[in-house]
């Protein structure tokens, strides 16, 4: 079961996306497949939710150095829209509770954004009035980054799991393919830069073995050459993601796995994980990248298998991963260019019966039924 996911977010201001908060509603479920044409708003989503993860950890001004500066970020600059506002609300199953998070940022002078409001809520079945906390005007870093009581720090603490798992990066000098230090195992980094530490770390965990044997057999599934991997610790306590191929002496280095190989294996690391050490939530901004159809099919699996306790967001531009969920998951993501702006909408299976009967979602989406293609 999973104990705490996101139900509603509602943003405006940011990027494609209008200063219509309420219009910018969307509800989320344990899987949600956003489907959309190029420049639709989708990667506009999932950046808006890694902003959120930023902010958590003081680093917002570095991730807005990484934009390129604020303008950006602004629906059509600040010279249209002044403001870029959020609210999430996350369900808590474990404690039969709800948090509300909002915030509210301005451009600066300095070409910094600031909070011109921030503020959580925190209600239990237990407590008749919620608790409550506004954190104030003018910070440049969230006030909720730097809060010490319990409840604050647990809806932190969830927020900054928001990460986005990028896999994409498999240059010869990428993170992924290079050394992890033995002791960077704990969970797996967004950008699979200790890959080889964390299965080192599962693979000596007796509780964990069976996941790891899960894991091996999934990736020989897509590469059946493949075998095992060797993970042995260099006199400097470091860990190169070497493996071997079924029936042979040679030992391969992490520049021998192509680059759909390596994606693959990152995400069935990932998505395969033992809970307790999965993320509550897991989003991937198109995973099908690079991959081979029949993988394609696999990884959609492992996505069923991990949305059993987590919670996951994907962005796809790929009917064939579509075509493996079903129609509640999907968000459409369009871009209306009379207003010109992005509009989120989540389906339901009662209004695509009589499709369904003869159609994929694929299909479906090809055939723009869905919605979703560019016009």
């Amino acid at each position: 079961m999973i104990e705490t996911s996101l139900c509603t977010l509602s943003l405006s201001g940011y990027r494609s996306y209008n200063n219509d908060l309420e219009h910018n509603k969307i509800e989320f479920n344990d899987i949600n497949i956003i489907i959309g044409a190029n420049g639709a708003g989708k990667s506009n989503l999932i950046s808006f939710l890694e902003m959120i993860s930023f902010m958590m950890t003081r680093g917002l001004r570095a991730y807005v150095a990484r934009q390129g500066g604020t303008q950006p970020l602004f629906h059509f600059g600040t010279e249209q829209t002044d403001k870029i506002c959020g609210e999430l609300l996350i369900h808590d199953a474990g404690q039969t509770k709800e948090d509300t998070y909002s915030f509210a940022l301005e451009r600066s002078a300095a070409d910094q954004l600031f909070f011109v409001q921030e503020r959580m809520s925190f209600q239990d079945e237990r407590h008749f009035q919620p608790y409550t906390r506004d954190f104030g005007v003018g910070h440049l870093e969230s006030g909720l980054a730097d809060a010490t009581e319990s409840t604050p720090r647990t809806l932190r603490t969830y927020l900054e799991r928001l990460r986005v798992f990028h896999f994409n990066d498999t240059t010869i000098n990428a993170r992924i393919r290079s050394n992890a230090s033995m002791s960077d195992g704990t969970y797996l980094r967004s950008d699979g830069g200790n890959i080889a530490a964390f299965l080192y770390n599962m693979r000596k965990n007796s509780d964990f073995a069976k996941y790891y044997e899960r894991i091996l057999r999934n990736i020989r599934m897509v590469l059946p050459q493949f075998y095992d991997f060797v993970l042995e610790p260099n006199p400097n306590g470091y860990l190169p993601l070497n493996w071997r191929q079924t029936g042979r002496e040679e030992i391969f280095g992490p520049h021998q796995f192509s680059d759909g190989a390596l994606r693959f294996v990152a995400l069935t690391t990932l998505l395969l994980q033992p809970a307790t050490t999965a993320p509550m939530t897991i989003i991937l901004d198109e995973p099908e990248i690079g991959l081979h159809p029949y993988a394609i099919s696999i990884l959609a699996k492992e996505i069923r298998i991990a949305s059993k306790t987590s919670q996951i967001i994907v962005s796809t531009q790929s009917p064939l991963l579509l075509n493996e969920f079903s129609c509640e998951d999907v968000i459409t993501a369009e871009y209306d260019s009379i207003n010109q702006c992005s509009i989120l909408k989540r389906h339901k299976e009662a209004d695509l019966r009589k499709w369904l009967d003869e159609y994929t979602l694929g299909e479906l989406w090809e055939k723009n039924v869905l919605g979703g293609l560019p016009l």
